[in-house]
């Protein structure tokens, strides 16, 4: 019960800076490709050692797509959101992705104080995500420790896609070496599907203030 609990946590983490009201929310079927129409990707059942569960559509644009991945271990789940930062979507620049992305980062590190469940969050490590498509991504690792002592290594990668934001969150046992090696491994199949089936290159960057370093 207190694993659901975290992931029920989780949930409301990947929408927490989503606030306008539901609309009508559309279920499609989960074990064929989904096409994408806002982002031109296609997602399929299956994303390295990870099978596609759930598909949502709702009609408001600031809320938008999830698609839910599931991993073969207990404990592992990956959420693919695919929104607008505008309910009349416009072109996003660079600088108002960086904001986003700082946002959603405060939001994890602030995960405490969402959720009594949550007794620690700490960042361990971001990069750029670079590749000859020159699309504006980002990816951190965090790390939680919830009120039963469990400690979970979750990532977040988010990218700008023309009008849209996509934002991958995935959560696995942190104590699971397998597990977070097939977490990496969803990652990078989950990135060459925006880069046209080539891998990304990973660079360590910082976001932390002057004289505060990363950890490695």
């Amino acid at each position: 019960m207190k694993q659901w609990n975290f992931f029920l946590t989780l949930l409301l983490l990947g929408s927490a800076i989503l606030l306008p009201a539901a609309e009508t929310t559309t279920e499609l079927p989960k074990d064929v490709p989904y096409s994408d129409e806002n982002t031109g990707v296609v997602f399929p059942p299956f994303l390295g050692a990870f099978r596609k569960t759930e598909i949502r559509i709702n009609g408001n644009p600031v809320i938008g797509t999830r698609i839910q991945y599931a991993g073969n271990r207990i404990g592992c789940s990956a959420d693919i959101y695919i929104y607008a930062v505008s309910e009349k979507p416009g072109v996003i620049s660079e600088a108002e992705f960086q904001d986003h992305y700082l946002q959603v980062r405060r939001t994890i590190l602030n995960l405490k104080l969402l959720s009594k469940k949550i007794e620690e969050t700490e960042s361990l490590r971001q990069w750029q995500i670079r590749a000859s498509e020159n699309i504006p991504a980002r990816r951190e690792s965090f790390q939680f420790r919830t009120d039963g002592e469990e400690t979970y290594h979750s990532e977040l990668v988010i990218l700008l896609c023309g009008d849209r934001i996509v934002k991958l969150r995935i959560t696995v046992p942190a104590a699971e070496k397998d597990a977070v090696q097939e977490a990496d491994g969803f990652i990078q199949e989950f990135c060459k599907l925006f880069f046209k089936n080539k891998p990304a290159a990973f660079v360590p960057c910082s976001t932390e203030p002057a004289g505060v370093k990363p950890k490695s």
